[in-house]
């Protein structure tokens, strides 16, 4: 049985509008990812004391896990009003932190990092294996959409 489902054009805009004494700046970007077919879109909880796995990256594609190598956005926002939630993103080795304040996303375009502990040299790129999170100091709620080839 083939399936169904038409692969489509993955659309991101940017807006920034900004007027500071009557003067306006700001730019509209739009990335465009052609023909991508897959695709998770989720609201969940993020605790206080346990860190919660977001999304996972491999080589096969599942429940809650996406094919590594056919990555290509992936979007989180902390959906409450107060607190932020501390996202990590880790490549297998490295952990790369990130706060993410209340109401705020964070657009990956891509899913490598480097994070080194201790230095100022560059080591090497790896792709992202896991996006996990931990609230500050009462649950959020996040909300995350990742599209994969």
């Amino acid at each position: 049985m083939a399936s169904t489902v038409t692969a489509a054009d993955l659309t991101v805009t940017i807006t920034e509008s900004y007027t500071l004494n009557s003067v306006v700046y700001g730019n509209t970007v739009n990335k465009i990812f052609s023909s991508k077919g897959q695709v998770d879109q989720r609201i969940m909880s993020v605790s206080t004391t346990t860190e919660r796995t977001l999304f996972n990256f491999g080589s096969v594609d599942s429940a809650g896990t996406g094919v590594a190598s056919n990555y290509v956005y992936f979007r989180v926002t902390n959906l409450d009003d107060t607190n932020f939630v501390s996202l990590r993103l880790y490549n297998g080795d490295d952990s790369f932190w990130i706060k993410l304040a209340a109401g705020e996303s964070l657009l990956l375009m891509n899913n490598e990092i480097d994070a080194i502990a201790d230095s100022s040299t560059f080591g090497s790129f790896e792709d992202i294996t896991s996006i996990l999170g931990t609230a500050n100091a009462a649950a959020c709620d996040v909300e995350f959409m990742c599209v994969t080839a």
